[in-house]
This record gives C-alpha cells, sequence and structure tokens, in this order.
C-alpha cells in the first residue's frame, strides 16, 4: 500500500484528503505545519507528499528544500490557493513533482498521487 503525507494548515481541507486518499487504498499521514511534517516524514518516509505553500510556522518552498536535502527523490505535490506564473515556476524550479491549484480537483490531484506513487516505485 503506497503511503502519502499531506501537509496542509486547512483542518477541513487536510482532513478531507485523508478520508479522501485512505477511501483510495492510500496510507495516509497527516500534519498541520511544516516542522510536523518534516518530522513525520523522518520518522518514517512516505510515497509522496501533499504539500501546501502557505504554512503558518514556515513557507511552503522551505519544507520541499528540507524534504529534498533528506531525499533527493521525493516526489511533492505543491497544493495552493495563491497561484501565478512566479509562484509556479519557483515550485518547478525547486523541484517540485506537481502543482494543483485551490480549490483542489480531486481527479487531478489523484492522477498526480498515482504518478508520484509510480514513478516512486522505480527509485
Amino acid at each position: 500500500m503506497a503511503k502519502i503525507l499531506v501537509i496542509d494548515d486547512d483542518d477541513s481541507n487536510r482532513e478531507s484528503l485523508e478520508m479522501y486518499f485512505s477511501e483510495e487504498g492510500y496510507d495516509v499521514v497527516t500534519a498541520s505545519t511544516g516542522t510536523q511534517g518534516m518530522k513525520r516524514y523522518r520518522d518514517n518516509p512516505v510515497d509522496a507528499v501533499i504539500l501546501d505553500i502557505r504554512l503558518p510556522d514556515m513557507e511552503g518552498f522551505d519544507v520541499l528544500d528540507d524534504l529534498k536535502s533528506v531525499n533527493q527523490n521525493v516526489k511533492v505535490i505543491m497544493i495552493t490557493a495563491f497561484h501565478d506564473e512566479k509562484t509556479i515556476r519557483r515550485a518547478e524550479e525547486k523541484g517540485s513533482f506537481a502543482y494543483i491549484k485551490k480549490p483542489i480537483n480531486l481527479e487531478d490531484l489523484e492522477s498526480a498521487v498515482r504518478k508520484a506513487v509510480a514513478e516512486d516505485a522505480f527509485h
């Protein structure tokens, strides 16, 4: 069973994603802050990370950098309600696997997670 980590400070969004992906057969771990997310990842690495760009304790891009420092091949799907060309370009430059705009289209997100998990199986 593939394992994913959802890092999002929005309780309802985080809980909805946890419920949705659990029902789809994923083992889901959640965190509401970047610091908590990094601790969860270090304690128990996952196949893919869904990461909000805006977090209360640190910027999602800093979490992405930290995740990449632990595992260069980690597949991180960035999510945000604040999307513009600069942010999208920055996500790509920093090595995010995918970029999904809020409100989240669950089919798009699930497709990105499926691809990330499949690609992770080769590393």
